[in-house]
């Protein structure tokens, strides 16, 4: 199980485990918020509710199946001589099946090849309910992925899990109330949950090349905008495109607020600048049902394109009249009328005042450029002061109140943010900064934007337990990894106030459960408080232990290894160096 598809794992669970106080919570805040959405919010959803089905590309033998379920993430099939061609499986195996079920409404040729367009979650984890391990393993089922699929899914989902974990909860409904699990996270109902499917690509490739799986004629076609391990296929027989993420029923997002690396505009202007230059007749996708007007794909395509250069290039020019990232987010509160152009350029999924700072961001600095911020007044602190400054927390408390009932949401949620910070206790602060931001969520079109507000009130009420979800997350994750990814994720918790300049070095000899031959070794260095974890035989006079993964994972959770393991207790020296306590930490309660 990879680190991504624990998360998708872990998100089926989360709802269960901490919402169970919602009621009793409700009735104690003294402020009630009217449920509402923006009107195009509720039209919008039509694309992936009533819409959900599949569609066959006018004569081609090539279907999308469309929200399979309910759930995000598209599959699209394409039926060749001798077999057929997947192009992504969506995010878990209920999925999975649902896909697995049309395609044998469609044909019943086996699988040869499934391509996993890049390597966000909801493209590759329904594999399993599709093909087996054991298929893939003799060879019948190829299994095609970029060259830094697995490096990306690592890094993106592996180093930063605490806070990737949180980033997914909040983008989507999961944490929230069933009256409010309805269409967050821009493409379906249903973002997270479920049994992660995921089979590993038996090919990687580095350059668009041209290939033939059943008798069809493929080109892959790297864009890499989404996540830079994306690519599209053309089927130049058919004049058909398929791509994954650059393309949606909304504005790319061009910037994740669950956390992400920085994404290049110009990569997703180039990936749609390809589908211009092919003029295809059909355009299918991962998000999208397949479009068979030229003309309009055209349109769509180019207006899309256009949107996000209009942010790119205008931030550029702001920029260069000395804006920084918060004042850039206000220039860019919404998109001019003539780059309307529904619902391809609605803010659903990527808005410009997301998009507009995280261009400063990553291309400028975090730095203001006012020397005053480079090291500001710790948070705590200047919000004492402030309160101070102010009259009080009772002065803040009422002007935050004012502003509330005023409908001032933003401003109330401001005020209110200095007291739960000097005091994380004040409970009347904190039902007053929920209701002011579950107002915000109410009234935002964003579906990734308006979850975050609403799991943000759900936080301050205490109606989400991030101890509990952090908790598990790591327990879970702890007995996943592979020996390799393992030692890695330790250099992440090394306590350097404890490990200070302490120098240690220890080997690691992982066993073959079956048989008992060491199958992977690995040199590990403490020194400077950094781990350094090196694949490679290990030198003689090193002190060494020869374990199994799971023999590890025993030691890990303080039980006995069972057999001799050799140098446990220089093991237990370099376990004493990291900082193993379950991460804990509020996203709106600090």
């Amino acid at each position: 199980m990879r680190i991504a598809a624990v998360i998708v794992f872990l998100a089926g669970l989360a709802s269960a485990l901490v919402y169970g106080q919602a009621e009793v919570l409700e009735e104690q805040s003294p402020y009630h918020v009217e449920r509402s959405w923006p009107a195009y919010f509720q039209e919008h959803k039509k694309l992936f509710t009533e819409k959900s089905g599949t569609y066959r590309a006018g004569e081609h033998p090539v279907w999308t199946v469309h929200v399979p379920g309910g759930w995000i993430g598209n599959s699209t099939i394409i039926e060749g001589e001798d077999g057929l061609i997947v192009y992504d499986t969506s995010v878990n195996v209920e999925a999975g099946e649902h896909i697995a079920r049309e395609i044998r409404k469609i044909s019943d040729k086996p699988i040869k090849a499934i391509f996993y367009s890049h390597h966000h979650t909801d493209h590759y984890n329904g594999t399993s309910a599709l093909v087996s391990q054991a298929q893939v393993d003799r060879g019948e089922v190829q299994i095609y992925a970029w060259e830094n699929f697995e490096r990306e899914l690592a890094q993106e989902f592996g180093a930063f899990l605490p806070r990737q974990l949180m980033g997914a909860f909040y983008y989507g409904p999961d944490l929230l109330g069933k009256d409010e699990q309805h269409y967050h996270g821009c493409c379906a109902p249903k973002i997270l949950g479920g049994a992660p499917g995921y089979i590993r690509p038996t090919h990687t490739m580095d350059q668009d090349m041209s290939l033939q799986i059943a008798g069809v004629n493929l080109e892959v076609i790297y864009t890499g905008g989404e996540a830079i391990s994306e690519f599209g296929l053309y089927l130049p027989d058919m004049n058909l495109m398929i791509m994954g993420d650059e393309f949606f029923y909304a504005l790319a997002n061009v910037h994740s607020i669950r956390g992400s690396k920085p994404r290049l505009p110009e990569n997703y202007i180039r990936a749609l600048d390809r589908v211009r230059d092919i003029k295809p007749d059909w355009l299918l996708g991962s998000h999208i049902m397949p479009m068979g007007d030229a003309a309009e794909i055209q349109r769509a395509v180019t207006v899309s394109r256009d949107a996000i250069q209009y942010i790119w290039d205008q931030s550029i020019r702001y920029i260069n009249k000395g804006y920084n990232a918060d004042q850039l987010q206000q220039q860019f509160l919404e998109l001019p009328a003539h780059l309307d152009h529904p619902p391809y350029t609605r803010p659903m999924y990527g808005t410009p005042w997301i998009i507009a700072p995280e261009i400063y961001h990553g291309w400028v600095s975090w730095f203001s450029g006012d020397a005053t911020d480079l090291l500001p007044t710790e948070p705590l602190e200047k919000a004492r002061r402030y309160v101070k400054l102010m009259g009080g927390r009772e002065k803040v408390f009422a002007e935050a109140e004012r502003a509330f009932f005023a409908e001032d949401y933003q401003f109330a949620a401001e005020l209110t943010q200095l007291l739960v910070r000097v005091d994380n206790l004040d409970w009347d602060a904190r039902y007053l900064k929920a209701a002011a931001l579950r107002a915000r969520g109410y009234g935002e079109i964003n579906t990734i934007a308006r979850a975050w507000y609403l799991n943000g009130a759900n936080e301050l009420e205490g109606k989400v337990n991030t101890r509990m979800l952090l908790g598990m997350g790591q327990r879970v994750v702890a007995g996943t990894l592979p020996p390799g990814e393992l030692l890695q994720s330790w250099r992440y918790q090394v306590d350097a106030e404890k490990a200070g300049a302490t120098r240690l070095q220890l080997g690691f000899g992982f066993l073959n459960e079956d048989s008992g031959a060491v199958q992977q070794q690995f040199h590990v260095t403490l020194r400077n408080s950094i781990l350094e974890v090196v694949e490679a035989p290990l030198p003689d006079g090193l002190p060494r232990v020869r374990l199994t993964i799971a023999q590890l994972r025993s030691v890990l959770a303080g039980k006995p290894a069972g057999t001799d393991i050799g140098d446990e207790e220089r093991l237990q020296e370099l376990l004493g160096y990291l900082d193993r306590e379950p991460a804990n930490f509020s996203l709106h309660v600090r």
